[in-house]
C-alpha cells in the first residue's frame, strides 16, 4: 500500500513539473513571438543606404503651415540629416551615431554644437510634432519590451497590437534631475515616452501606426505610416503622418528619392566636423 502511495505522489509531481514546463514554454513563446516582430519592424523601419531626400511639412489647425527639406547621408550606423528652407537655406545638422543612439545637432545659423542626452532627446524638432529622438532610428527591440495585446482592425487590415515598455526606466533619473524634467514639461508638455502602443500587419508584419504614450501612460501623438516604398528588394515607409492629440497639429514626413550610388566620406559622421561645409 506505501508503495503505491509512493509511485501515486511521484505520477502527480511529474504532471506537476509536466504542466510547468510547458507554462512555461508557452510564455516563452509569446515572448519571443512578440521580439521576432519587433524585429521584422526594425528591419523595415531601417532607412536605406546612400542619399535619402525629403521634406516635412507641419500643418497647425488654422491651416497655416510651413516646409522643410531634407537631406541624408545614411550609413550602416551613422545618418547624418540637413534641414532647410527657401528662405534661411540650411539650418541644422543632426548626426545620429551607434545607431541612432548618439544625438549631435549643429546650429547652423547659430554655430553652436549640441549632444542630445536624456529628456533632450525628446525636445521638438524645429517646431514640428516630431523630436530628434524619433528621427534616430533606434531599434525598438533594443529599448522596448513588447507583449502582444491582441488582434484588431487598422486601416482595414487586420493587425497585431503590441504594447512596448521601455527596458531602461528612467524613475531614479527623473528624481535626481527633478528640476530639469518640470522645466521640460513646462516648455514643451512632456518628457520620454513612457509606453508605445505599436500596430503591424498580421500577414506580414508592416507597421501601420505608434502611439506615443506619456509618463502617465496618456496618449500624447500618433504616427502613422501612410505609405511605403521599395527599394533593393525590401520594403521601407516613404511617408509618416505624425498628429499631436493636445494641440492638433500634423507633421508630414516624407521621403522621394534615394540615391544609393552616391559616394560620401566617412569623416561627415564625425561631431568635430559638423562645422565643416
Amino acid at each position: 500500500m506505501k508503495k503505491i502511495f509512493v509511485f501515486a505522489l511521484l505520477i502527480i509531481v511529474s504532471l506537476l513539473n509536466y504542466y510547468k514546463i510547458e507554462l512555461f514554454s508557452q510564455g516563452r513563446d509569446t515572448e519571443l513571438t512578440a521580439k521576432e516582430i519587433l524585429a521584422r519592424v526594425d528591419k523595415i523601419f531601417q532607412y536605406p543606404r546612400g542619399l535619402l531626400k525629403g521634406a516635412i511639412m507641419h500643418v497647425y489647425p488654422s491651416g497655416k503651415k510651413f516646409t522643410l527639406q531634407i537631406k541624408a547621408n545614411i550609413a550602416e550606423e551613422d545618418f547624418l540629416f540637413v534641414f532647410s528652407n527657401k528662405a534661411r537655406g540650411n539650418q541644422i545638422k543632426i548626426l545620429y551615431n551607434l545607431g541612432g543612439e548618439d544625438i549631435w545637432v549643429y546650429n547652423i545659423l547659430t554655430i553652436k554644437l549640441f549632444n542630445k542626452k536624456d529628456i533632450d532627446k525628446y525636445e521638438p524638432l524645429l517646431n514640428t510634432n516630431f523630436n530628434f529622438s524619433d528621427f534616430s532610428n533606434a531599434d525598438l527591440q533594443s529599448n522596448y519590451n513588447a507583449d502582444i495585446k491582441g488582434e484588431t482592425v487598422v486601416k482595414g487590415k487586420l493587425a497585431y497590437k503590441l504594447e512596448l515598455d521601455p527596458i531602461f526606466k528612467k524613475e531614479k533619473d527623473l528624481l535626481d534631475n527633478k528640476k530639469s524634467r518640470l522645466n521640460f514639461i513646462r516648455r514643451y508638455g512632456h518628457g520620454e515616452y513612457g509606453k508605445l502602443t505599436l500596430y503591424v500587419t498580421k500577414k506580414d508584419y508592416i507597421p501601420l501606426r505608434i502611439d506615443f504614450h506619456d509618463q502617465d501612460k496618456v496618449i500624447l501623438k500618433t504616427m502613422s505610416i501612410a505609405q511605403m516604398g521599395h527599394f533593393n528588394k525590401r520594403m521601407f515607409p516613404v511617408r509618416y503622418d505624425m498628429l499631436n492629440i493636445k494641440k492638433g497639429t500634423l507633421t508630414i514626413l516624407k521621403f522621394f528619392d534615394v540615391d544609393a550610388k552616391r559616394e560620401f566620406d566617412k569623416n561627415i559622421f564625425r561631431h568635430q566636423n559638423l562645422g565643416e561645409k
